[in-house]
């Protein structure tokens, strides 16, 4: 990627940034990771916004805000309380040294559906602001990825009833599937990702919990998978039950 940059822009606005992109249709670039959902291999135009996008992580009676720019060791650093957030940003990214370089809003743009921290941020569901560039507050879930991530706002609600689980050959070794289970008011919210070709998510009524509901989860998310060297799908479902059972033990 690096050997095919030919300009970098530094803009001093997130006004100036747009315009940066839309005239060189450039890459926005913050700490060591894109903060835009869209980003080619090849880059020949880097905007970099690490001064201008925020990287602070407050917490507050409700909430926790963390700045898109903030890396994913500060959070593991400045979350202890909170250690969902922080096994989730450990395993989606075991090397403290890379930690130190990706960025919480870069992991979110790119939408890594392999990494347990995009996936648990799916399931829960937090409110982006987003700059396009007039401020946006959205939840992740609607996000169409145009415009730039500025800060995430997580309910602590939602990290005191949530779980997840993720099944992999190491530990240090990325998963192969993941399921996060969220417990709302009236609804669940089952999120499965790993080694697949997407993000799958299902939401249904608390009420209508049941063992034919939970098979049509098992069944529809594993066709996001493939018989691989990790195993068969009816393997693979069996970890999707078996993670799903374990997360809701834990809310």
């Amino acid at each position: 990627m690096w050997s095919s940059i030919k300009n970098i822009d530094i803009p001093k606005t997130y006004s100036q940034a747009i315009e940066f992109q839309s005239k060189s249709k450039g890459t926005l670039f913050g700490g060591g990771t894109y903060l835009v959902s869209d980003s080619s291999t090849k880059i020949n135009n880097l905007i970099d916004i690490n001064s201008i996008v925020d990287n602070a992580i407050v917490i507050t009676e409700d909430s926790i805000i963390i700045g898109a720019g903030a890396t994913i060791q500060s959070m593991v650093n400045k979350l202890s309380d909170f250690p969902l957030l922080v096994e989730a940003g450990k395993y989606s990214c075991f090397s403290k040294n890379i930690r130190n370089q990706r960025t919480v809003g870069g992991e979110i743009a790119r939408k890594r559906v392999q990494s347990e921290f995009f996936t648990y941020l799916v399931a829960i569901n937090p409110i982006i602001e987003i700059r396009t560039p007039d401020k946006k507050n959205i939840h992740l879930r609607e996000w169409d990825g145009n415009g730039i991530i500025n800060k995430i706002i997580i309910n602590k609600i939602d990290l005191e009833s949530s779980g997840f689980e993720r099944f992999a050959t190491l530990p240090s070794a990325p998963a192969f599937v993941i399921v996060a289970v969220v417990r709302r008011a009236l609804e669940l919210d089952f999120v499965i990702s790993g080694k697949a070709k997407k993000v799958y998510g299902h939401t249904i009524k608390l009420a209508d919990f049941s063992k034919n509901i939970l098979k049509k989860i098992i069944n529809e998310s594993v066709e996001y998978f493939e018989d691989d060297q990790y195993g068969s799908l009816e393997y693979k479902k069996s970890l999707i039950e078996t993670g799903i059972q374990r997360a809701v033990e834990k809310i």
